[in-house]
């Protein structure tokens, strides 16, 4: 679960999370290459993610900075 008050940093920790995590055997993602080490972007190449978290940080929405903490 993550939880922030500032919803660019959970964005971008969400984003982050799911691109550590490895893909399912058998998925789409498992048999692509896996060049851009952004699993939205090895599946869908037209698809960048950070581009919305650049966005909407210039738009003063947020920030993509963020700490971890884990309970």
């Amino acid at each position: 679960m993550f939880a922030s008050f500032d919803p660019v940093a959970l964005d971008h920790a969400c984003l982050d999370a799911v691109n550590r995590h490895p893909s399912a055997p058998g998925s789409v993602l498992d048999v692509r290459q896996k060049t851009h080490g952004d699993h939205f972007i090895d599946v869908h190449p037209a698809t960048d993610g950070k581009v919305q978290l650049i966005h909407a940080e210039k738009l003063g929405l947020g920030t993509r900075r963020y700490t971890l903490i884990e309970l």
